[in-house]
């Protein structure tokens, strides 16, 4: 059993605490009125936010609520203000711990990891192993059971106080009792990407893949043979089911590495990165917004620049130069 932290809720409390997480939420946001005003009566914000977390009363429960496509239509769910403060001075002495618990093989929400990580490991393994199992969760976010959740969670921490306030949080989404966790609120990230750490030590410690790479909930893993490969997937299934009431989608694939693997918005090979289909489409409509903007007068020549940068930016790290000549050729920029 994982050794349980003595993180509690007078920590996360703590007027220190609680100034250096309003400064991380309010980072990018300091010209919208909520911040404004929070910011306008810093001091008395923070110690009334402090008595509200320790007398229990913590958190408000109001959410932001807004749909983004990205590349599918998501419902996005953030948290107000005052308790995106609280969310983040949660985690700042809750993170580290749950990151402690996690395999180094998982890439979503860590500090020196993320998806160009993800997916170079996801090519060392490519070079290495034979054949590669693919699968994701069926509404991943929306299918969290509290109950499982907080039995991940008891078994990291120990404070009362600290675990009550993480059932408060649980009790006070805005989604169907004892069951979801929304998109857009930090502490959301931080148990999810906890909240399927079994599976990771389930199939590297009980089924011992050749090896794994995990974002969030896309995991693929490694066999020595497709009949491996597809007893793996089996057992990975049927886990999620039994011991995280969560559903691997029907698509789950098995293929053999040598052919490459579709992952994290590239196509992996043994000896190079390509850009997948999704992430070609997305250089395609940032390239073609910018350049509306600027046939419509609402950016100049620079900031059509600064935009060519950041849609340049999505195909960055592949062998991409080929295709976006092509690309230009099809469809060349405006001053051509």
């Amino acid at each position: 059993m994982p050794h349980r932290s003595q993180v509690n809720l007078v920590d996360v409390a703590s007027l220190d605490t609680l100034a250096a997480a309003f400064w991380q939420a309010s980072r990018g946001k300091r010209l919208r009125d909520d911040v404004q005003c929070f910011e306008a009566n810093l001091d008395q914000e923070l110690a009334r936010l402090r008595d509200a977390i320790l007398l229990g009363q913590a958190p408000r429960g109001e959410w932001l609520s807004f749909r983004i496509s990205d590349p599918k239509p998501r419902r996005i769910l953030a948290p107000c203000f005052r308790d995106r403060v609280l969310h983040h001075a949660l985690m700042a002495h809750m993170a580290p711990v749950l990151e402690r618990g996690l395999v180094d093989d998982t890439f979503a929400c860590r500090p020196g990891k993320g998806t160009l990580a993800a997916v170079r490991r996801a090519q060392q393994h490519v070079r290495r192993f034979p054949w590669f199992v693919k699968a994701d969760m069926r509404a991943y976010f929306a299918s969290i059971d509290h109950a499982v959740l907080r039995g991940v969670l008891h078994r990291r921490f120990k404070d009362p106080g600290l675990l009550a306030l993480c059932d408060r949080i649980l009790e006070r989404t805005p989604d169907p009792p004892g069951r979801g966790l929304p998109i857009g609120a930090l502490t959301s990230q931080h148990f999810a990407n906890a909240y399927l750490d079994g599976l990771d030590r389930f199939l590297l410690e009980t089924l011992r893949v050749r090896g794994l790479v995990r974002y969030m909930d896309d995991v693929v893993w490694w066999c020595d043979s497709r009949e491996t490969a597809r007893d793996t997937l089996a057992a990975a299934r049927a886990f999620v089911a039994h011991e995280r009431g969560l559903e691997l989608k029907s698509d789950a694939s098995i293929g053999r590495s040598a052919y490459g693997l579709s992952f994290l918005g590239f196509r992996i090979r043994a000896g190079t990165l390509r850009l997948s289909l999704r992430r070609r489409r997305r250089y395609t409509a940032a390239r073609a917004r910018w350049e509306r903007a600027f046939a419509e007068g609402r950016v100049d020549a620079p900031g059509l620049q600064v935009g060519y940068a950041a849609a340049l930016g999505i195909t960055a790290h592949a062998a991409a130069a080929a295709w976006r000549r092509a690309e230009l050729l099809r469809r060349p920029p405006l001053d051509a």
